[in-house]
């Protein structure tokens, strides 16, 4: 008689049951796997980039600020191109110009970091060989870097073959080595002036150089498709390592900046930086609004606004 009074389940209540309790164990399920496998993938392939694993790191260990200014050109000219060797040297290679039968096609967040890294190693040699590889504006440009900026840097990052965009760059960084090696015995020009730095920092926070990454980090959500937000941050990724090598020597070899500049603005700046360099959520989220979910492109957008705002007031003590 009392079994007849206990409820029993129906059919459709135990797959409602067994429904509901897949779905609260599939989610931590999924997520374990993603995490174990995408920390298999970064011990392969690296997708933090601290400043101290830089090459150039170490390179700053051997010239120093009373070192002659032949040498701070050569640590400057290496610097510019430090990041897309480093990049071409990477377990993946260059991956941009994989083709699409190639399982390193997808990996898109290298590929836009990569792309960001070509960016700004292209704006930069362009400013170095047409203002510090020269005492003059009206003076001709280094046969090596006119043709480095102009023929083989600014080929295409995505060319696999006939030529391949890596035989391109590779020319490219042996112009850079030529250029060294004449500017070591005195057959090149390196020439730093007060006027050279303010033009410099002004020209990496300006339209041709930072406004890039920093009109695809703000703009509004509803204009970015999901798919593309990673993109975006690894391409601004990608524009910070070479500003990064390249600043960070600059500052280093030239300590009167930071004299002028002001030590805390300096070290906001570099701080700011490395947080975008070190950046790599396990899954990129677009928090809307009051959204409880982290909005990781606006986050790295305020970084980079704060990059920019140190920077542009250590080129107006210059200036001053």
């Amino acid at each position: 008689m009392l079994d007849k009074l206990k409820p029993k389940l129906t059919t459709f209540g135990k797959w409602t049951i067994i429904v509901l309790l897949a779905f609260i164990l599939i989610w931590p399920l999924t997520v374990g796997i993603y995490w174990g496998v995408y920390k298999v993938f970064t011990a392969i392939d690296a997708t933090r980039f601290p400043w101290h694993g830089s090459k150039i790191h170490s390179v700053l260990d051997q010239v120093k600020p009373d070192s002659a200014e032949v040498k701070k050109g050569m640590v400057l000219s290496t610097a510019i191109s430090n990041r897309l060797e480093e990049e071409m040297a990477s377990t993946f290679g260059w991956s941009v110009n994989d083709l699409m039968v190639s399982p390193t096609r997808w990996l898109d967040n290298r590929a836009n970091r990569q792309r960001g890294v070509i960016f700004a190693t292209r704006m930069l040699i362009n400013f170095f060989s047409t203002n510090l590889a020269k005492y003059g504006k009206v003076d001709a440009e280094n046969a090596a870097l006119k043709d480095a900026r102009e023929k083989y840097f600014a080929f295409s990052e995505a060319s696999w073959w006939f030529p391949s965009t890596e035989s391109q760059y590779r020319e490219g960084f042996e112009l850079l080595r030529k250029y060294e090696d004449e500017l070591a015995v005195g057959k090149a020009i390196y020439n730093m002036r007060s006027d050279d730095m303010y033009n410099m920092l002004t020209f990496i926070i300006g339209s041709q150089v930072l406004d890039q990454p920093l009109g695809l980090l703000v703009q509004t959500n509803d204009e970015v498709p999901y798919t593309k937000l990673d993109d975006r941050l690894y391409y601004t990724q990608g524009v910070m390592l070479v500003l990064r090598d390249f600043l960070r020597s600059f500052v280093e070899l030239y300590p009167e900046i930071k004299e002028k500049g002001g030590e805390e603005n300096v070290r906001i700046a570099f701080r700011d930086m490395e947080q975008i360099c070190t950046f790599d959520p396990l899954i990129v989220l677009r928090g809307d609004h009051d959204s409880i979910t982290a909005d990781h492109r606006g986050k790295v957008a305020r970084y980079l606004i704060s990059f920019r705002e140190r920077i542009n007031d250590l080129a107006q003590s210059i200036r001053r």
